[in-house]
């Protein structure tokens, strides 16, 4: 199980590179690198991103650094440069997809993700609470041609949305486990549900 995680978001309703907020003492990159790396021992890990610290931060975890300069360009454009880097490399089977602004997902959900995936005869792989999708999600390698073929704005929820029928939904309990932090409020929300279970 390859690993890709995408942070090039511009941040505009937050009001500034969110990834840099403070969470527990640490970034919230730094923060949600060590989810990832309690969950899983991932074959190859690559991080997208055009912040040079956020990307050698991670290059210093042993992810590959890809560089998207254009995020503006639409969020498939992540999606397709770390696909392009896998394929570039002996990849694995599966890749699993995630943000880097889910600071209450669960290093738990993130393994059952795997575990689950890995058990079944899918080639999809998504979390879900209720009827709401979120991330991290899973794609077996015989899904990057579709990957690479989303349009500018179109993410991975469009290939889903396909292939109901090859996709594994993992249900979980806590909604917040899917929360992004895109405002300053769900900022405080996160921090006031972190330092409470602290």
């Amino acid at each position: 199980m390859d690993l890709v995680i995408l942070a090039a978001g511009e941040g505009k309703r937050f009001g500034g590179n969110k990834l840099l907020a403070d969470i527990d003492g640490l970034k919230l990159y730094e923060y949600m690198e060590k989810i990832y790396e309690r969950a899983y021992n991932f074959e190859n890990k690559v991080i997208v991103s055009r912040n040079p610290d956020i990307l050698e931060y991670y290059k210093s975890k042993g992810f590959i650094d890809v560089v998207n300069n254009k995020p503006e360009l639409g969020k498939s454009r992540s999606i397709k440069l770390a696909v392009k880097a896998l394929k570039e490399i002996k990849h694995s089977e599966s890749v699993m997809f995630g943000v880097c602004d889910q600071p209450l997902l669960n290093p738990v959900t993130v393994n059952k993700l795997i575990n689950e995936f890995q058990s079944s005869n899918k080639s999809i792989c998504s979390v879900r609470c209720k009827e709401r999708l979120g991330n991290p999600c899973i794609f077996s390698a015989n899904r990057f041609d579709e990957l690479l073929s989303l349009g500018d704005d179109e993410g991975g929820k469009k290939i889903i949305k396909k292939h109901m029928d090859e996709t594994l939904f993992v249900d979980i309990e806590d909604a917040d486990e899917l929360l992004d932090i895109d405002t300053k409020e769900v900022y405080q929300y996160v921090l006031d549900k972190i330092y409470k279970t602290s």
